[in-house]
């Protein structure tokens, strides 16, 4: 550990000792600093501190989640599902929206700020009293140590665990045991990290499959689905596979509260449901919640109480804030942040009426196929204004950069489409013109990364699950 950590870390010690307790702010600050002063470990030497935390994960039935796209959503459903079946559950997803404390939820709740102080008290002491020299956990590793010391302190009859980043050298891949593997839609990113091919990508994905321990796949390509299923039957992994023809007869329509909600049929060569519903506009979800559909297939063969009806209702009470989610009267936010999704938000953009004008919001991160997003919405000519905004986030494209590939995507069109451009370095400021300038009938649609639908609740001061 450096000096710098070491002093911060002494000093809220000595105060704890005093009996002095920690602010969320103060806790939460340390956490965001933690990137300038580690690197990432070795599923290795995570495994060994969380053995060395007394390996609560042994305790815990956990469902280990990985994938490209969907997998917060499927978290999302499956935890409603659970829950409606009467178990306890919690859930550890990423990233948040707007407050940390999201990623912990106990039922559908995120953690109170008293809960994430106390856990991260008790991990920076059990930090400071590991032998190993100089070991301190990345950002998203000491999340992960957080969600096991809350799991054990706070028990739950499920944990649905949510992969960060691939799946093989994941730090959630450290646990033990999961009595469910699931991996979603496996698409092109990360490839830095992961590979330049959807088989690379997916043989990593594949890396959270244990031996004897079921595992349902989402069969969208077969590349991956190959290689996926290639590793299941080397570990005796029963594979439940889901295919994109299971969901049927999907049709739009509005609730009691007059919100428009996705109404749709399931059949797999297991089960057969008709008139489930989302709480969503989005068709993709559908895709989403056959997964969720499936894992409970699998939780029932191993004697998990699950009636259809507990499916039925836990899809149809789920949100998941920031999936083409309306958050004002012609306002969505969509999390879109690789080509698979931002095809998919293009394609729901078509499918939600609009008496005027279409205006996007657009942001990303440097280390997203960002270009390629821009060149999906240009292509669509769905939008009379783009609005581009640099996020607040180290990760964030430069106005410049910005600038620079919307200007060169719009040197492959002939004649140059009829948008109106505006740049900005902040996403509020940008937010408070959209809303100034908009006229009566005009929708207003927000992609391109979870970091600018987070920014987008916060300056409207809309906290996840309102």
């Amino acid at each position: 550990m450096s000096d710098e950590l070491t002093r911060s870390i002494g000093d809220m010690l000595a105060r704890l000792d005093a009996g002095e307790r920690l602010g969320f702010y103060e806790c939460d600050k340390f956490v965001d600093q933690i990137p300038a002063f580690t690197e990432k470990h070795s599923v290795e030497e995570t495994r060994k501190f969380l053995e060395y935390l007394g390996s609560p994960d042994l305790k815990m039935r956990i469902i280990h989640v990985a994938g490209t796209n969907g997998k917060g959503s499927v978290c999302n459903y499956l935890s409603e599902i659970l829950r409606q079946a009467g178990f306890t559950v919690g859930m550890f997803t990423s990233p948040h929206l707007v407050k940390t404390t999201e990623r912990f939820c106990i039922n559908g709740k995120p953690i109170e700020d008293a809960i994430f102080c106390e856990i991260f008290a008790d991990l920076i002491r059990r930090i400071k009293d590991y032998t190993t020299d100089n070991y301190f956990p990345t950002y998203f590793e000491f999340l992960f140590f957080m969600a096991m010391i809350l799991y054990d302190k706070y028990p739950v009859d499920y944990l649905v665990l949510e992969t960060g980043l691939g799946g093989r050298l994941d730090a959630t891949n450290s646990v033990h045991e999961p009595v469910l593997d699931v991996i979603t839609e496996i698409g092109m990113d990360h490839m830095q990290y992961l590979g330049n091919t959807i088989s690379e990508i997916a043989g990593e994905k594949a890396g959270i499959i244990r031996k004897n321990t079921p595992v349902v796949v989402y069969n969208k390509r077969g590349a991956s689905t190959e290689v996926i299923e290639k590793r299941a039957d080397e570990l005796s992994a029963r594979v439940y596979r889901v295919e994109a023809d299971y969901v049927t007869e999907i049709t739009n329509s509005p609730d009691d509260a007059g919100n428009i909600c996705i109404d749709f049929s399931y059949e797999s060569k297991y089960d057969k449901y008709c008139n489930l519903r989302l709480q969503s506009v989005a068709d993709f979800q559908t895709e989403n919640a056959a997964i969720a559909i499936m894992c409970t297939r699998a939780l029932r063969d191993m004697g998990v109480a699950i009636t259809d009806d507990d499916i039925s209702y836990g899809l149809r009470k789920a949100k998941w804030g920031g999936r083409m989610e309306l958050i004002l009267p012609g306002m969505y936010v969509d999390g879109a942040h690789n080509v698979d999704g931002m095809e998919a938000f293009l394609e729901c953009v078509k499918k939600i009426p609009c008496d005027k004008k279409r205006t996007l919001l657009f942001g990303a991160v440097a280390d997203k196929q960002y270009h390629l997003m821009i060149k999906q919405i240009l292509q669509s000519g769905l939008f009379d204004r783009i609005c581009v905004s640099v996020l607040e986030t180290g990760r964030s494209v430069s106005e410049s950069q910005l600038r620079a590939a919307f200007e060169a995507e719009l040197r492959h069109f002939k004649e140059k489409p009829d948008i109106r451009f505006s740049y900005y370095t902040s996403v509020r400021d940008a937010l408070m013109e959209i809303i100034t300038d908009r006229g009566a009938g005009d929708v207003v649609f927000a992609a391109g990364s979870l970091y600018l639908v987070g920014q987008v609740r916060e300056s409207l001061g809309i906290m996840p699950g309102n």
